[in-house]
């Protein structure tokens, strides 16, 4: 998770209100209407409890039918995982792997539906948050397009924190999780929907009820949900929102990619290897590998002890070779050179 505003904090201290009240109805409404401004959206939004990987699920079930087949793209942990459930789901899914620290490219989803036939779906993760590398979504999602197939996007990382435009890119759905550039607790899963994918939904005949995105959108275009929703969470994501529109969407996604830039300058200065290909390199984290000797355990231990800030290894096949700093969502230049300067005090040890 991501540091949390004292604004957003307070938001959900407030005193509990019915769920089904005219007070929690007309704010639920206004937080729809910010929500689409920041997800880039005239069409469906709407906010589940629930982590990113629960939208995967909901996206799923909402598109696909068991046997149809899936293209996905895995250039990290998160797009192996995103490929996995759509297997344990019964689809077909046909990998695209990109080696970690690279991106997939438009050209390979291409030839994969190509060469697949019959692409239902294509699954892509926006933002890889286990390497911090990004991977070129609009080229992707073109491709697919021309193919017919529905976009699925894993954009937890992504949204909220670098350009992203659900309707100017044809995007179907766009997961994201409310504890990364959203500024909030995690425990909301938001999501936009495109009319294509709400009118596949409706045709389909698999089993579902918490999933269910034809409920959800109607529900949550009148101010309500289906089941009783986290209030406070909604609260808290309601003033994050204001917080955003306050900055503006695009001062906010580029107020991120500069500070990327920025850690990404002072790792190179300390004479540390980024793990990204810096073409591709993302503006809500950055991957570097440790000094050679030390592993990437050590370093955050000895970096939590060193200043209490906590930095995150890696993931997987590459645990304990890599390092990763966030810079989405409330943070700044002071916290992120607190982090370098400790760094750079435990390597000169």
């Amino acid at each position: 998770p991501t540091p949390v505003p004292p604004r957003v904090l307070a938001a959900m201290s407030e005193p509990m209100i019915p769920h089904r009240g005219p007070e929690m109805k007309a704010r639920t409404l206004a937080l729809r209407e910010k929500l689409q401004a920041v997800m880039r959206t005239e069409g469906a939004v709407m906010v589940w409890p629930g982590s990113g990987s629960a939208g995967w699920e909901a996206a799923i079930q909402n598109s696909c039918r068991v046997g149809d087949h899936v293209v996905a793209t895995v250039c990290g942990d998160f797009g192996r995982r995103f490929a996995d459930m759509a297997q344990r789901f019964g689809l077909r899914v046909h990998r695209i792997e990109a080696p970690w620290g690279q991106a997939v490219s438009a050209d390979q989803v291409e030839e994969a539906i190509a060469s697949t036939g019959n692409v239902r779906a294509v699954l892509v993760t926006h933002n890889e948050t286990s390497t911090g590398v990004t991977n070129p979504l609009a080229e992707i999602a073109a491709v697919a397009r021309v193919a017919g197939a529905l976009v699925l996007v894993d954009a937890v990382s992504s949204a909220a924190a670098m350009p992203l435009e659900a309707d100017t890119w044809d995007l179907d759905w766009v997961i994201s999780g409310s504890q990364k550039a959203w500024m909030c607790p995690p425990g909301l899963m938001l999501a936009s929907v495109s009319g294509r994918a709400l009118e596949r939904a409706a045709t389909l005949e698999t089993h579902r009820s918490f999933w269910d995105v034809t409920r959800m959108a109607k529900g949550f275009a009148r101010g309500q949900t289906p089941t009783t929703p986290p209030i406070s969470l909604l609260l808290a994501l309601d003033v994050a929102l204001d917080m955003m529109l306050e900055e503006g969407v695009e001062a906010m996604w580029e107020r991120q990619r500069c500070l990327g830039d920025a850690v990404r300058r002072s790792i190179g200065d300390l004479g540390l290897e980024p793990y990204a290909d810096p073409a591709f390199a993302s503006s809500s984290l950055t991957a570097f590998r440790p000094p050679l000797g030390t592993t990437a355990s050590q370093l955050r231990d000895a970096v939590r002890e060193d200043s209490g800030i906590e930095v995150a290894i890696g993931q997987s096949v590459e645990t304990d070779t890599v390092v990763r700093i966030g810079h989405m969502g409330w943070v700044g230049m002071p916290e992120l050179d607190a982090t370098i300067e400790s760094i750079e005090r435990v390597i000169a040890r």
